[in-house]
C-alpha cells in the first residue's frame, strides 16, 4: 500500500477548534523537542525574526582627577559595543490525509475521533523529533531548517561508549559529556534519551564494592533517572536513533515557534492523487470522508554569545553514543 493510498476502516469523524488545540497539546507533550525546547510566541506569517546577542560588552576602570588610583587621571574612558545578530525561524509544513468511509462511520463501537488525536498528534511528534534531533540524517526535514541538534554537534562534543573509562567518566568526567556543554558556556537542564540508555544506566554500580546500582533505590519503586540534578526524558516515539545513548544540553537555547493558521478540514467530494498523479481515492464515488490536517512550525538554535565561554564558537549540546558513533 502506498503512502497515497491508505484508509482508516471505521469511526466517526468529528473535530472542532478545540479538540485541534488538543491534538497539538498532545504533540507537545510527545515530542521530547517540543516538550524541552523553548517556545516562542506564535507565529503571523511564515518567518520570525529573532535578534541574538553576538557581541557582549566590556566596561574598563578609569582615573579620577585629582585623586591617586593605580590607573592615571588621564586614563579616558573607552567605547564598548554590544552586537545583535537576526536568527530566523522559518516555518515548514507538517501535513496528512486520513480516509474514511462513509458506510462506518455510524459505528458507535469505535471512538475514531479520540483515535485519530491521538494518532495525528503521535505523527506529529515523532516528525518533530527526527526533523529537530537528528536532521537530514534520519529525516526528511526541510532544507531550510538547521541541520539537527545531533548532526550539527561538533565532534568534540560526541564522547564514544569507553572513550574516557568507565560510563561515570564518558558522562561526568572531567572531559566528559556533561563538561563538554559547560566549557562551551551553557549548564545542561535535561537529557533526552534513547530506551536502549536504560540498561545502560541499570548497569551502573558504586565503587564500595558491595556492586549497588547508582540508580535503583528500591527494587519495588519506579526507577527516577537522573544525571547530575537533572532529569532523563526516554523518546519513545519512534523518533530515536539507537546508536544515540543521550543528548544532553540547555533546551532553553533551542527554541520553536508555532503558525497560527494550522488547519484540519474535512471533505466528502473530491479525490486523492498519488505523486504520479493516479487516483488513489474518489470520496464521492467510494463514499469516503477525508480528514486534511496541516501542521506549520519552525526552529531555530540561536547560539547567543556566552560570557562564560573561551573560544568563538559555542554550541550547547553533547551526546553520549556507541563506540564507533562518534568517528
Amino acid at each position: 500500500m502506498s503512502d497515497y493510498d491508505k484508509l482508516v476502516a471505521r469511526g466517526d469523524v468529528v473535530m472542532d477548534e478545540e479538540n485541534l488545540n488538543e491534538v497539538i497539546e498532545q504533540a507537545i507533550q510527545q515530542s521530547v523537542f517540543l516538550s524541552m525546547g523553548r517556545r516562542l510566541r506564535n507565529m503571523t506569517t511564515s518567518e520570525l525574526r529573532l535578534k541574538v546577542l553576538s557581541a557582549i560588552p566590556d566596561v574598563y576602570f578609569v582615573g579620577e582627577k585629582g585623586v591617586s588610583k593605580t590607573y592615571p587621571s588621564s586614563a579616558l574612558k573607552k567605547t564598548t559595543e554590544v552586537t545583535w545578530k537576526d536568527v530566523d525561524v522559518k516555518a515548514a509544513e507538517l501535513a496528512a490525509i486520513v480516509v474514511f468511509p462513509k458506510n462506518v462511520v455510524a459505528d458507535g463501537q469505535y471512538d475514531i475521533t479520540a483515535e485519530t488525536k491521538k494518532q495525528l498528534a503521535a505523527a506529529i511528534a515523532k516528525k518533530v523529533d527526527e526533523a529537530v534531533l537528528f536532521g537530514t540524517q534520519d529525516s526528511d526535514s526541510p532544507s531550510d531548517w538547521p541541520t539537527g541538534i545531533y548532526t550539527g554537534m561538533p565532534a568534540a562534543h560526541v564522547i564514544e561508549y569507553g572513550e574516557l573509562g568507565d560510563v561515570y567518566d564518558d558522562l561526568a568526567g572531567i572531559d566528559g559529556v556533561i563538561a563538554q556543554v559547560e566549557e562551551d558556556g551553557y549548564f545542561i537542564n535535561g537529557y533526552a534519551a534513547g530506551v536502549n540508555s536504560r540498561a545502560l544506566l541499570r548497569g551502573c554500580r558504586d565503587d564500595s564494592g558491595n556492586g549497588t546500582p547508582l540508580f535503583v533505590t528500591l527494587p519495588q519503586s519506579p526507577t527516577q533517572y537522573a544525571l547530575d540534578g537533572q532529569p532523563l526524558t526516554f523518546v519513545r516515539n519512534g523518533a530515536w536513533n539507537n546508536n544515540v545513548y543521550l543528548i544532553a544540553g540547555d533546551w532553553s537555547q533551542a527554541v520553536y515557534s508555532i503558525r497560527q493558521d494550522v488547519t484540519f478540514d474535512i471533505f466528502d467530494q473530491g479525490i486523492v492523487q498519488d505523486a504520479q498523479g493516479a487516483i488513489s481515492h474518489n470520496l464521492m464515488q467510494e463514499d469516503l470522508v477525508a480528514i486534511r490536517v496541516t501542521f506549520r512550525m519552525g526552529w531555530a538554535m540561536p547560539e547567543p554569545v556566552s560570557p562564560l565561554a573561551s573560544g568563538e564558537n559555542w554550541y550547547p549540546f553533547s551526546a553520549y553514543v556507541i563506540s564507533g558513533e562518534g568517528s
